[in-house]
């Protein structure tokens, strides 16, 4: 199975789209999405929409959470509070519904699927590197566990001898070895590369590729201004901060 991997979207109608035009030249047979499907951008109806009618595998982030929960929003800074709210009253009830169905945790193949952390899935804890994963591997007995949450793209490799992250873009997974990978986020890129990150996994030859997509940062941001939206959120789209 080919699956193409989808994290923080974050309502980011322009990197979703380009993101969503290259896979078409992938050959994939099914998407997987880590969830934060709105929150931050201003298109967050589109990417609801975009989202369901790729019919994937699908997990709840802490931002889809917040728009549903409002108490949840009082963890996050004051612009991603602006953010939520906002995107709360943008938000059709057919779209607060499907996220309101979204599970913390699935389970695919070999794969196990969670936004943040497998060890406490609901606390939406970061996994940022090496160090942080030892202890998540106990949650899931999968080979391959799958994040989003930090927006930076992450590989750890666990062997008897430990963790190790590797390089990528493009790993081969070991039989012997199990990992937890971070792809990085289609929406809000975190990594010092402005441009959309996602992942190709392909579960029969045992490989995973971070890919990146250029698309128009300029016309996200002035979508997210136009919108009353804090201008950080648009600007730092420039980036990739």
């Amino acid at each position: 199975m080919r699956y193409v991997i989808l994290s923080d979207i974050h309502a980011n109608h322009e990197a979703l789209t380009a993101v969503l035009e290259r896979a078409k030249d992938l050959e994939v047979d099914r998407y997987i999405c880590l969830g934060d499907i709105v929150g931050y951008g201003a298109s967050p109806e589109a990417a609801v929409e975009l989202v369901r009618e790729l019919d994937p595998i699908v997990v709840l982030g802490n931002h889809d959470s917040a728009v549903l929960n409002e108490k949840e929003a009082f963890a996050f800074n004051l612009q991603a509070r602006d953010a939520v709210s906002w995107t709360r009253s943008h938000l059709s009830e057919e779209s607060r519904a499907y996220l309101g169905t979204l599970p913390l945790v699935r389970r695919v193949d070999s794969v196990f699927c969670v936004h943040a952390s497998p060890l406490r899935p609901g606390k939406w804890t970061y996994l940022l590197n090496a160090a942080a994963t030892v202890n998540q591997f106990s949650a899931f007995t999968e080979q391959l566990c799958l994040v989003g949450h930090s927006h930076c793209p992450l590989i750890v490799k666990m062997t008897e001898y430990g963790p190790t992250e590797l390089r990528g873009p493009t790993e081969w997974l070991a039989s012997d070895a199990r990992y937890i990978i971070n792809i990085g986020s289609v929406g809000q890129p975190r990594d010092g590369d402005p441009r959309a990150a996602f992942g190709l996994l392909d579960s029969d030859d045992g490989v995973i590729t971070v890919l990146r997509v250029e698309y128009d940062v300029a016309a996200a941001r002035e979508r997210i201004i136009s919108a009353g939206l804090p201008a950080i959120l648009g600007d730092r789209l420039l980036d990739g901060s």
